[in-house]
């Protein structure tokens, strides 16, 4: 998983959107030919996958529904930066931090998400002791259980009924602008 950060002139940093293994980073909009905005950094390990800008240019070129695809990724993407910025703004860090691990367990396809409390105290924007007795909470009543680097979540439903809509918000925009990649393999042609 990914994190998009933005690191304001005061020092600290936040995340504005993450990727998972439903994204891609690099040449969405620009091509790659103009300056990131955001610093990319990751946050949990896995496989990815790697092409040259000139590869890739060269199959939007060709491809129809890749550059269509890219398109709407790109959209998709802007909608998560969107209600992120509505999300840090109007809701509480608890709720913030529910939708934060909602989305670190859709990104990785796993109910285990290595984040220490010190990295997801960063990408919310707050101090580590605020995570903490979040976190703690979260644990008491049976939603996650906390080990060393790692948070599992034990009750997804649990989770969700304490995040905000955002996440919901946000899937419900992936899913409609992004359709399962099994229904595009046929205008993706090399």
């Amino acid at each position: 998983m990914l994190s998009l950060v933005i690191h304001p002139p005061e020092g600290k940093s936040i995340e504005v959107a993450n990727i998972g293994f439903e994204g891609a980073l690099g040449g969405i909009v620009s091509a790659g030919y103009k300056p990131a905005f955001t610093r990319a950094v990751v946050q949990i390990a896995g496989d990815g996958r790697r092409i040259s800008l000139d590869r890739l240019d060269a199959l939007k070129g060709r491809s129809p529904a890749i550059r269509d695809l890219f398109t709407r990724y790109a959209d998709a993407l802007l909608a998560q930066v969107l209600q992120s910025v509505a999300c840090n703004a109007l809701h509480s860090l608890e709720e913030r931090c529910c939708r934060w691990l909602l989305m670190a367990r859709e990104s990785m396809g796993a109910s285990d998400v290595a984040v220490t409390h010190e990295l997801l105290a960063e990408m919310l924007g707050v101090q580590r002791t605020y995570v903490t007795a979040i976190v703690r909470g979260l644990q008491s009543r049976g939603i996650i259980k906390l080990q060393r680097g790692l948070i599992r979540i034990e009750e997804p439903a649990g989770l969700r009924g304490l995040a905000c809509g955002c996440y919901d918000d946000v899937q419900r925009h992936f899913s409609c602008v992004l359709p399962p990649i099994g229904d595009l393999r046929g205008g993706l042609s090399p």
